[in-house]
């Protein structure tokens, strides 16, 4: 690789030093998160070491979490620095407790897991004379689908 920031480079090299697949970058570009880039004579799309930085930026925001469109929002605010930094909070907030939200949402799944678990456990370790013949989860799935029928 050559040195300089304005040194052009093509697809698979920046693919490597961004860790973004040349998929990856060409979805960013057809979706407006990366500027489209000039061509060569041979029609090869060039990249400078700043191009590197803005797919890393993208790729970081999508391992937080944020959606595209949230993504296109952050770069939109990437060259304001300063003044920028309270719509990133407010963005970094709302994320936080959608995360928040998401986490709890999925400990009530887990707990409504293990319950359920826990009686196919029960069921199935009573002695043959025992058992109903029938699955309690699946039991209780049915009667609530009964009651919802029943109420609309």
């Amino acid at each position: 690789m050559k040195n300089g920031r304005n040194e052009s480079m093509q697809i698979g090299e920046v693919s490597k030093l961004a860790g973004v697949s040349v998929d990856a970058i060409r979805f960013y570009e057809r979706n407006g998160l990366l500027a489209a880039r000039r061509r060569s004579e041979g029609g090869f799309r060039l990249y400078s070491l700043e191009s590197v930085s803005a797919l890393q930026f993208i790729r970081n925001l999508q391992k937080l979490g944020f959606s595209l469109n949230e993504v296109r929002d952050f770069i939109a605010l990437r060259t304001d620095e300063l003044r920028a930094c309270l719509a990133v909070q407010k963005m970094l907030s709302h994320k936080l407790r959608d995360v928040h939200a998401r986490r709890l949402a999925l400990s009530k799944l887990e707990t409504e897991l293990k319950g359920a678990l826990r009686k196919c456990d029960s069921q199935l370790r009573r002695p043959r004379a025992k058992r109903t013949g029938r699955c309690p989860v699946l039991t209780v799935f049915r009667a609530r689908r009964q009651e919802a029928n029943c109420e609309s």
